[in-house]
């Protein structure tokens, strides 16, 4: 049998996985079993931002593995602390928690809306339409998408779903009961769509009304994704508390929250907690990640190489193209059909792209990845659609 067959005999079934046997990954690439190279342009959705077999992060894993892999939080640790300092000390933010991964630090976050609303008579909280935070009993209670939620209710109470860009739902939910509204600043599910100014606005200032806390889903968007090291940077906001995950742990489990004054003294000892959150090997790759994409200009380098491809896109002026959103290394090219064929097609051709949204080709690429790799993905989408 070969591993398709393999893995469809022994685990649920709540994949679709690709028809691959990958065997190592180096930079923007895969190989594979059967000798074949693959332009990794997904980055196992948006995980690998440095690609693959990165030199700084593997040797950080190897090191930190030498010396002990897990002591639980009973105990100080050096990679979790340094890792720490670097996101505080690049943010405004006061106080950190670590996560195993993105939905447990959604799940922490809805605990700590609670938890800091529980005195002030604030107990509602809102996702957004098309928005996705996760697979969990929480994550999904912010959701809207039946896709996701189907057979899973009753969901938390005290939840909601404001129609994401529509100031007027928002001004007709939020009150002086919310406790806090979710969102991502680019909606990465939802097939890469920005929030708009109008909104952003009308979210500050009803957030000045009412007084309740506003959180930044950065899971798929942060960490240097869209040239900037947070996406609600790009709107000119700054939220209560964010979410992170993908990419800090450099290809390992881990996730994190980040507040602001208004929640910094809400937890105390005892109140929340995870066994393995904080992972010492996942810190120290995270370490390397972090000093990598604020040492080496790959910030910069995201901003020029999108706009560079966004140009090539729009020259393409292909009558299968609606739509091209960029945001960085947050790509959306919306089809006027359905994007999965697409991606099927440019997979024969030895490039994987994610298909979201029902038309949309979610590109998301290594932060590493220079025009070289953008121009062998234009060439393939260009055959593709022809």
């Amino acid at each position: 049998m070969n591993f398709l067959e393999r893995e469809h005999n022994i685990f649920f079934q709540t994949y679709k996985r690709l028809p691959l046997e990958v065997v190592k990954g180096e930079g923007c690439y895969l190989f594979t079993k059967d000798g074949k190279k693959y332009l990794d342009m997904f980055a196992g959705l948006a995980v690998n931002a440095l690609g693959y077999a990165h030199p700084a992060i593997t040797h950080a894993i190897a090191e930190q593995a030498s010396k002990y892999t897990h002591l639980s939080n009973y105990f100080l640790q050096e990679p979790q602390i340094e890792l720490a300092e670097l996101l505080i000390h690049n943010s405004s933010f006061k106080r950190i928690f670590f996560s195993n991964s993105g939905t447990e630090a959604i799940e922490g976050t809805i605990k700590l809306v609670r938890k800091w609303g529980s005195n002030k008579g604030k107990k509602n909280i809102f996702g957004m339409s098309n928005g996705f935070s996760g697979r969990s009993m929480g994550a999904l209670s912010l959701m809207d998408k039946e896709k996701y939620r189907e057979g899973y209710g009753p969901f938390l109470e005290n939840f909601g779903s404001i129609e994401f860009n529509n100031v007027h739902d928002l001004k007709s939910k939020v009150n002086a009961e919310t406790a806090a509204v979710f969102l991502e600043f680019i909606q990465g599910e939802g097939g890469i769509v920005g929030v708009t100014k109008e909104f952003i606005e009308t979210l500050t200032a009803l957030r000045d009304e009412y007084g309740f806390l506003v959180v930044a889903d950065e899971i798929q968007s942060g960490i240097g994704r869209t040239g900037k090291l947070f996406a609600f940077e790009q709107f000119n906001f700054h939220p209560d508390v964010v979410t992170i995950a993908k990419p800090i742990g450099g290809g390992l489990p881990l996730g994190a929250i980040l507040g602001n004054e208004k929640v910094e003294n809400v937890w105390t000892y005892g109140v929340h907690g995870t066994t393995f959150g904080g992972n010492p090997v996942a810190c120290a790759a995270g370490i390397a990640v972090i000093k990598t994409i604020l040492n080496n200009q790959l910030m910069n380098h995201v901003r020029e190489t999108s706009q560079w491809f966004k140009e090539q896109l729009i020259n393409l002026k292909h009558p299968s193209i609606k739509e091209i959103r960029c945001y960085g290394f947050m790509i959306g090219i919306e089809l006027h059909s359905e994007s999965a064929p697409v991606a099927e097609a440019m997979l024969a051709l030895g490039v994987l792209v994610n298909a979201t949204a029902n038309t949309v080709i979610r590109i998301l690429p290594p932060l590493i990845a220079g025009k070289k790799e953008f121009e062998i993905l234009l060439n393939a989408l260009k055959q593709t659609i022809k």
